[in-house]
């Protein structure tokens, strides 16, 4: 492609509403990690958990070094928030851990449904630790949400899935990690968010990695390697879309995951999830929906009476 229609593309994408842009880099970011989740359930059918996450983290670094090289070491760091980007590096760890304990023990789909309970958490959090006054109507949304979940795990018609459970406890560690990435974006780069993010995995898992040490396998790396690949670019397209839409407006494009992570597991891996995977799925997003929905009037409302936050009905 000519240098001439390459910026005539650029040209063409920039003047996209900001909106619309958000939207296109989120729903790309969406086919990337449900590749990403293809790759490294492969490797997962043998290799330690622990092993995994920080080999996927560490393949996902070298992607970035291009970017680091450009900008120089100094410029790539550079933040006033260094606390935030180690903290938010510490959480990721812990939820990558559990979701690569319950990736090969459930379905890719169920993987992807059970996400969709992010702002469920988040209100939860939001009302305990935030001091959020919650209303009625949003803790509805939360029981339905949870309600949603439990549509999908069961309890009491079969064997609890360690695997779903592993992966519906990571989603909170995830969501508190979305909303600090988040608020790392009104002051830093996309590239600088997602380098730190990387950086700390790498250095928080290592030592539990070298702990449980399984040697991969070199069609394993070559796994790893897409899976970095994929991962990295999942993030710097999902950073990109943050930072030009609001969350509430990207909530929707996440319900797309189910459908590309499920025609994959059944492609690539013969995996046949339940109609009840997708009732659960559908009663969560319609939750999560509501919530965010509340959340952007409660946004509206103190933005124009420019007073502080109050009471979320």
């Amino acid at each position: 492609m000519s240098a001439i229609s390459t910026s005539s593309l650029a040209l063409r994408w920039r003047a996209l509403p900001p909106n619309l842009r958000g939207i296109l880099w989120v729903g790309f970011s969406g086919v990337l990690f449900a590749l990403l989740n293809v790759f490294s359930l492969i490797p997962a059918q043998h290799l330690n958990s622990y092993v995994m996450a920080f080999l996927r983290y560490f393949f996902g670094s070298l992607f970035l070094l291009p970017i680091i090289f450009h900008r120089g070491l100094y410029g790539s760091l550079r933040t006033g928030r260094v606390a935030l980007h180690v903290s938010r590096g510490a959480l990721h760890t812990a939820g990558m851990f559990l979701w690569f304990i319950g990736l090969p023990l459930t379905t890719l789909a169920s993987v992807t449904a059970l996400g969709f309970t992010g702002p469920i958490f988040i209100t939860i959090g939001a009302a305990l630790f935030l001091g959020e006054d919650v209303r009625l109507r949003r803790w509805i949304a939360v029981i339905v949400g949870f309600m949603g979940a439990m549509i999908i795990i069961r309890p009491g018609v079969g064997d609890i899935g360690i695997g779903a459970l592993c992966i519906l406890a990571s989603t909170p560690i995830f969501s508190a990690s979305n909303l600090i990435s988040k608020a790392l974006a009104r002051t830093d780069s996309a590239n600088t968010i997602v380098i730190w993010q990387n950086i700390t995995i790498v250095l928080f898992a290592a030592p539990v990695a070298l702990w449980f040490w399984e040697t991969p396998t070199w069609a394993d790396l070559v796994w790893f390697v897409a899976a970095g690949l994929c991962g990295t670019l999942g993030h710097l397209c999902q950073q990109n879309g943050y930072q030009l839409a609001d969350i509430t407006l990207l909530q929707p494009i996440g319900f797309l995951s189910l459908l590309w992570n499920a025609l994959l597991g059944f492609m690539l891996f013969s995996q046949r999830p339940d109609v009840w995977t997708f009732v659960g799925a559908a009663v969560i997003f319609g939750s999560a929906m509501y919530i965010s929905h509340r959340e952007a009037v409660r946004r509206a409302r103190i933005k124009t009476a420019g007073t502080t936050p109050g009471p979320a009905a």
